[in-house]
């Protein structure tokens, strides 16, 4: 930005500054009013009433050393020659020619003629009599600040503005006398503001808008120092905020202290020498501030000053403290430095800002420029005397800008803190998530390893050696640890969005502790650490999950073996009020109290070696904590560092009526197959290579037994699909394994399958892909699908949904649960598919009553006419119920042939009604053995004939067409009746469930889609006719596929 621009905008500012400062001064003085001549002042033509206050500045009588009036007597002393004296100002000169000191004693003496036919209360208002003074109105004392005398030892000084009331005598005259004495400052003595004059009203109330803007002010002031205060307090330790909070603070001192109504003095007067201390601090402290608000110090050459200017700075207010007010008057000079030079780098400071950035730092700008402004013109109305009404805005508007500068910069600081805090949480989500995803990568592997391992072990136990032996059982009991320690990892994910998987069940505590001894024993062995499982046989159960308690159970004994070198690690139980308390105790290092607090933490660990050597992420100990409260128990921990550590966690113990009726034991191998986890069942089964056969359009479809579900199971993992094989029985499922979503897709056709389960993550077509192209072809009910995911976060889930699924199970699962939702989504395909044999049985039995009757009419019309013709119209008549009536055929495909039949035979009738109003043009190019559905092409010909072409009195063609293509054929019906508007079309083949209306067309198009994936395409134009056409696939006729 140019320069010369921003000098001509920081002149801008300035002149609506001083515009707005000459507006206040001409809003509350009289500029017109005349001057005072050798102390008289003749006011009978001026009217008071009309609230205007006069100055009552100009030539005052003045007696240098005299008093006029004494105290005792408050009578005038006889007549004295006066001098004349320029007021407001000094008496220097005129209270010692020969040589000026501001030093003395003397009086001032003015005479008011006003109207004595007003009979007005008249009022004086006097701001500044240096340093103590008394108001005489026609020779009666009225009011006074200070003690006035001839010697300093008399003398109390006491420079605050007062105000009088009083009435003119009845002549209209009024004479005042100010007495004064100075002994104390040494710039100068006397009347040194303006003093106003006016009637009681108007003087009230100027006094009170001076003292109100001031008090306002002053409050405002405070409030910016306060919260600027508290906002560093709280946390945002940025030095600028205390540096703008003294700034704020110390214009509120000077502005109490020592400006027109010096408020504080009002209530608390602490006396010239502390007031001249306080103020004069307060000035340099504002100018320290004011400087530290800014950044001064990217200044090159002001760096090098900086510090012996903050030396200089606050070495003045230090010994201005202990200075007396000629002595702080001598340092005027250098307090009027400090501020003009902190005024200057300031000036410099923000001038820098602004050609940066006029936009970002004009609130700074604007507040530095109300600021300056305010200090000239106090100075300049300092040294001429003017008194006028408090103007605050000046530094309202600084501190204003400045506050507002500092809640923009607090605002941004606040967005990137808190865009910083987001970004620290995602990246905090991406490691849990990252750990997790490795978790659930790993659990596969890991889960063949086990299974493998077991395999072999059993299969192979008798041809081992016994180190084989044990060197496989470590090899299972290492990997099983491992799995607790990724389910560490995947825990924390499920934990932190609050969607842990809790099965709560009877189990016993004993033998839980001794599995988890078994995956610990090499450990603790290696350590030559001794466990002790002290909990007897016979403790009573508990109520949770057993999973869940093996997970706890691990983590506190695999934290004590790695705290503890060597000693004894035991775990006790007891039961207290109705629940069970499990302690495991150790020897090992302990803990401090720092650690204590930091104990249940994610990723916390113990600085250690062991910890270094042993490994892990440190979230054992916090996932235990979260899984026992989820279980409505506590977790406590007490440890003296160098003794060792106790952990005690409780559960709620079973009922023992549940516990008799379930019949529960202490062996886990006991547990029958529908509660243990998949990946137990998979260990005890013999893991070998799955071979797959290859899925192909050639592929040998077996007539199964019909009552069990025809199941397409979709793994690019042989081992997830042995562990389903071994699940799902060949005698209660019927089974079709492929191992990519395209293969699946291959064979969609090949059966009517029941339920489709797809793996998640696959190779070149997700499970999410898979899922959307099969819902392209078949909907939710027509086509289930059951997603098998390893990961159970919503996201994932939602997007199954999305995707078009009907379930999901998390991998590994449990063989209840998988069968349990099999059989609700088959139930729901098999409900479904009945519903739609029902509806086709209804639609094959429903012959409409006047059908019949015009069918025997005509058979009767036809025997007077002839006979032959009624002979073969008997005979379609017949071919036409015994074809309706064949119920075995509802589910089944049937040769097009007999529905041609049952097509013919109905066209035949109709046409013997109708005669030449229907017209049937037929174009089939052969069929061979192409099968359909039984009743799909003759409703689609009905419907044409009731709702098309049969509403018009002339009758219409229908056109019936069969085009055989290499793997389909295209079957059309297509009449040139009145035709379907397009809102109509749109949802005729939607279903109503208040109405029986349209089941035909409906009832068609589910079943051409139950078999082949495609149902009836509709077009149509309104007065011009319909055509319906669907596709029969012709691979699918080597076999009825029904059940």
């Amino acid at each position: 930005m140019k320069k010369s621009y921003i000098i001509l905008l920081l002149v801008s500012i300035l002149v609506v500054l001083t515009s707005l400062r000459i507006l206040w001064m001409e809003t509350f003085q009289d500029p017109k009013q005349a001057s005072i001549h050798n102390g008289q002042f003749d006011l009978r033509n001026w009217n008071a009433e009309d609230g205007s206050i006069l100055l009552l500045d100009g030539e005052w009588e003045f007696y240098p050393s005299q008093w006029l009036i004494d105290g005792s007597r408050q009578q005038l002393l006889g007549d004295i020659a006066p001098r004349h004296i320029q007021v407001p100002g000094g008496w220097n000169e005129a209270l010692h020619a020969d040589k000026p000191s501001p030093y003395g004693y003397g009086s001032y003496r003015l005479r008011l003629y006003v109207d004595p036919a007003k009979n007005l209360n008249y009022s004086i208002r006097v701001l500044s009599v240096r340093t103590a003074s008394e108001l005489y109105v026609n020779g009666r004392l009225l009011t006074k600040s200070g003690q006035v005398a001839t010697t300093k030892d008399e003398y109390i000084s006491k420079d605050l503005p007062y105000s009088t009331t009083f009435t003119a005598d009845d002549n209209g005259v009024i004479e005042l006398v100010i007495q004064a004495a100075n002994y104390v400052d040494s710039r100068s003595g006397g009347i040194v503001r303006s003093i106003k004059f006016g009637s009681e009203e108007a003087i009230a109330k100027e006094m009170k808008a001076s003292v109100y803007m001031q008090f306002l002010a002053a409050i405002i002031f405070i409030m910016h120092a306060v919260y600027a205060l508290i906002l560093y307090l709280l946390g945002n330790k940025e030095k600028k905020l205390l540096y703008f909070s003294l700034l704020a603070l110390c214009v509120t001192i000077m502005s109490v202290f020592s400006v027109d109504e010096k408020l504080f003095h009002q209530i608390f007067y602490i006396g010239s020498v502390w007031d001249f201390r306080i103020a004069n601090i307060a000035l340099v402290m504002a100018a320290y501030a004011l400087l530290q608000c800014t950044n001064h110090r990217e200044l090159p050459y002001w760096r090098r000053m900086y510090p012996v200017y903050k030396v200089l700075n606050l070495g003045t207010a230090g010994i201005t403290l202990f200075l007396d007010p000629p002595q702080v008057i001598m340092l005027f000079p250098v307090y009027y430095l400090l501020v003009g030079i902190a005024a200057v780098i300031t000036l410099i400071t923000m001038f820098k800002k602004v050609i940066k950035g006029l936009k970002s730092n004009l609130l700074l700008l604007f507040s530095f420029l109300a600021l300056m402004n305010h200090f000239l013109w106090s100075l300049i109305l300092l040294d001429s005397g003017l008194s006028l009404v408090y103007y605050p805005f000046d530094m309202i508007i600084a501190m204003g800008c400045l506050a507002s500068e500092w809640f923009k910069g607090y605002f941004i600081m606040h967005a990137n803190t808190k865009e910083l805090a987001a970004t620290l949480q995602r990246m905090n989500d991406h490691k849990d998530q990252f750990l997790a995803n490795t978790s659930h990568e790993f659990k596969n592997p890991l889960h063949s390893m086990l299974n493998m391992s077991q395999s072999v072990l059993k299969r192979e136990r008798h041809l081992l050696q016994e180190r084989s032996i044990k060197e496989l059982e470590t090899v299972l009991s290492v990997g099983r640890r491992m799995t607790l320690i990724l389910n560490d990892l995947i825990d924390v994910m499920s934990l932190r969005e609050g969607n842990p998987r809790i099965q709560k069940r009877v189990i016993f505590i004993q033998p839980i502790v001794t599995g988890v001894l078994d995956m610990l024993q090499l450990n603790a062995e290696v350590k030559s650490v001794k466990i002790a499982n002290q909990i007897p046989e016979d403790f009573p159960p508990v109520n949770a999950d057993e999973n869940r308690v093996v997970q706890i159970v691990f983590n506190l004994l695999h934290n004590a073996v790695k705290y503890t070198n060597d000693g004894v690690i035991s775990i006790q139980a007891f039961v207290k009020d109705g629940r069970a308390y499990i302690v495991i105790a150790d020897t090992g290092i302990g803990m401090d109290e720092n650690m204590l607090k930091r104990l249940f933490r994610p990723y916390e660990q113990a600085s250690t070696s062991e910890t270094m050597i042993d490994g892990g992420f440190g979230l054992g100990l916090s996932i235990s904590k979260q899984l026992v409260e989820l279980h409505g128990g506590t977790l406590d921990v007490s440890s003296t560092l160098g003794e060792g550590s106790t952990f005690t966690f409780s559960l709620k113990l079973a009922d023992l009526k549940a516990v008799e009726e379930n019949d529960v034991t202490n062996s886990f191998d006991s547990l029958p197959l529908q509660f243990m986890p998949i990946q137990e069942i998979a260990s005890s089964v013999y893991m070998e290579k799955v071979k797959i056969p290859p899925a192909t359009n050639q592929t040998t479809l077996i007539e199964m037994n019909r009552e069990r579900p025809i199941l397409l199971v979709v793994d690019d993992d042989p081992v997830n699909l042995q562990v389903l094989e071994a699940i799902l029985p060949p005698d209660e499922y019927d089974l079709t394994m492929v191992t990519s979503g395209k293969e699946a897709l291959a064979i969609l056709d090949t059966k009517e399958w029941d339920l489709v389960i797809s793996d998640i993550m696959m190779p070149q077509m997700s499970g999410y892909e898979l899922t959307r192209m099969i819902r392209e072809r078949f909907t939710l009910t027509e086509l289930p699908v059951l997603l098998l995911t390893a990961r159970s976060q919503p996201k994932d889930i939602q997007s199954g949904f999305i995707a078009g699924a009907n379930d999901y199970v998390t991998k590994p699962v449990e063989a209840i649960e998988i069968k349990s939702r099999i059989e609700a989504l088959t139930t729901i395909k098999q409900s479904v598919r009945e519903q739609l044999r029902l509806e086709a049985a209804w639609l094959q039995a429903q012959i409409q009553p006047h059908f019949i009757f015009n069918a025997l009419n005509a058979v009767a019309a036809l025997s007077d006419i002839d006979l032959d013709k009624m002979r073969n119209l008997l005979d379609e008549f017949s071919n036409f119920l015994r074809n309706k009536f064949k119920f075995q055929n509802m589910d089944r495909l049937v040769p097009i042939e007999e529905e041609l039949s049952l097509v013919r035979s109905y066209l035949n009738i109709e046409k013997a009604r109708f005669e030449e109003r229907l017209q049937v043009i037929w174009e089939i190019d052969g069929y061979g053995d192409l099968k359909v559905p039984f009743l799909t092409i003759q409703p689609l010909v009905e419907n044409a004939i009731r709702h098309g072409i049969m509403k018009r009195n002339r009758g219409g063609t229908i056109l019936i067409r069969i085009f055989v293509y290499e793997t389909h054929a295209e079957i059309t019906v297509e009449d040139d009746g009145d035709g379907i508007d397009e809102v109509q079309l749109q949802r005729i083949l939607e279903r109503k469930a208040d109405s029986r209306s349209g089941v035909g067309l409906i009832n068609t198009d589910q079943r051409l889609k139950r078999h082949f994936g495609t149902g009836l395409h509709i077009t149509s134009t309104l007065g011009t006719g319909t055509k319906v056409t669907f596709h029969v696939h012709n691979r699918l006729n080597s076999g009825d596929k029904a059940r």
